[in-house]
């Protein structure tokens, strides 16, 4: 089965009229892709030349860019009076593993005079990564963002029999996002122009791997190699790293002199990007909690956390205003809400204050959900191990104790910038349950 079974192929844009030539050859709509990468090649001309960038886009993100340059003798004929016209034609090889299973991109070409136009969408749905390894360990996913609490959920969680986590808090050695992130830099076409994609010099970077440099937009690998280059040995490569994520957490579990045979889940925190999306891909029956906190609680452990550190951590260093960080702070909050919706359900949303408030009541039906151990002495165990005065945890939190960091915005903010929080966030505050004062 090719790794995307239909392709849909349309123009676009009224921008198209300032080129004389807007020709995609390939792919052809209702075509196919043998590899996970799309290659789309073509010719571009506009009235003063040749166009310069030609790139593949989605809302936010480029996913690939070349400029024109390939040979195009037809467009020379037709247009013998415009520059370049005998070598306008490009070729871009699209990633589609980091989009969704259904995917759309737009190309995109900048002209001459500086302006850009899109010229093409092309859309299809790509098979699934999956591997013909059967993982001893699935992903338990926390994903949040800084200063909701993950610390202390991941603490809960790693107390549990069922659990393993490396075991050092703030937990963010991440074995399964390490191995992800192999996954993702040798299964990419690779850049041709970078020393590590090039195919005559990739070992002269001797402690560097990039993509294979043979499955690249530049290099004209035959279709056979190609294919190969972007299915089955994407797939073994995914094995690959299957296999080394259940080898380090079975290895830091024996480490850690943890049972191996009770063990489900290998537990890590995740931001709302593109790594929880692709691990739940390549392990289906992967689960994932969606950590979620008051916001203006957030935003006051934040300027406590950087006010005790002495540095602007968080993104505040780099912002030039409240309003700026506010409006970044939001993004990040909509990518964790857009998460929850894609992937998520009630039962999967786990708010901090539940879990400080009454831990008791949260939870056994949060581990029953996962199909983990709910006993009396398990669940415990887990509310013991998260305790205010827990060795561990000290020197992480910035309000003298869990129930003190709920409703500190109200004593701890400035009254202007609890208005303009409640004004970015307000609807935000709401989906998730959270009273605003307007």
């Amino acid at each position: 089965m090719p790794s995307v079974p239909r392709l849909s192929v349309s123009t676009i844009g009224p921008g198209r009229r300032k080129l004389l030539e807007a020709v995609i050859d390939t792919p052809r709509d209702g075509g196919t892709s043998d590899a996970w990468a799309v290659r789309v090649s073509g010719h571009l001309l506009s009235e003063t030349g040749p166009v310069p960038e030609i790139a593949a886009v989605v809302p936010g993100s480029v996913l690939a860019m070349a400029a024109t340059g390939l040979p195009t003798p037809e467009a020379a004929a037709r247009h013998p009076d415009v520059p370049g016209a005998e070598a306008c034609g490009f070729t871009l090889l699209v990633d589609t593993l980091g989009l969704p299973q259904r995917f759309e991109f737009r190309v995109r070409a900048a002209l001459p005079d500086g302006s850009r136009v899109k010229v093409a969408a092309i859309s299809g749905d790509r098979r699934a990564l999956t591997t013909a390894y059967a993982p001893r360990l699935q992903p338990l996913l926390v994903t949040s963002l800084g200063r909701m609490g993950t610390t202390l959920l991941m603490r809960m969680l790693s107390a549990h029999p069922g659990v393993v986590t490396y075991n050092r808090p703030p937990y963010e050695a991440r074995g399964g996002k390490y191995w992800l992130h192999v996954l993702k830099t040798l299964a990419a076409p690779a850049d041709a122009s970078k020393r590590v994609g090039a195919p005559m010099e990739f070992h002269l970077e001797t402690l560097a791997a990039g993509g294979n440099p043979f499955y690249s937009a530049t290099f004209a690998a035959w279709p056979e190699v190609e294919a190969w280059s972007g299915s089955t040995y994407i797939a073994d490569l995914a094995a690959f790293c299957q296999r080394s994520i259940d080898g380090w957490y079975l290895a830091t579990a024996a480490a850690q002199r943890e049972a191996e045979d009770a063990l489900v889940f290998f537990a890590e925190k995740h931001f709302p990007d593109a790594y929880p999306r692709l691990m739940r891909e390549l392990y289906p029956a992967a689960r994932e909690l969606f950590l979620v906190r008051d916001f203006r609680d957030m935003i006051a452990s934040m300027r406590a956390y950087n006010a005790r550190k002495g540095f602007g951590d968080f993104g505040r260093e780099t912002a030039q205003s409240d309003a700026t960080w506010l409006a970044e702070l939001r993004r990040g909050v909509v990518a964790l809400r857009d998460a929850w919706r894609e992937r998520g359900d009630t039962m999967s949303l786990v708010r901090y204050e539940d879990l400080v408030r009454d831990p008791d009541a949260t939870l056994p039906p949060l581990l029953a959900s996962l199909g983990l151990d709910t006993a009396p002495e398990t669940v415990s165990r887990l509310i013991a191990a998260a305790a205010p005065d827990a060795p561990e945890l000290r020197g992480h939190g910035t309000a003298g104790s869990p129930d003190a960091s709920i409703g500190r915005w109200q004593r701890d903010l400035p009254p202007d910038l609890v208005v303009a929080i409640e004004e970015t966030f307000g609807d935000l505050l709401q989906e998730f349950g959270y009273a605003s004062r307007q």
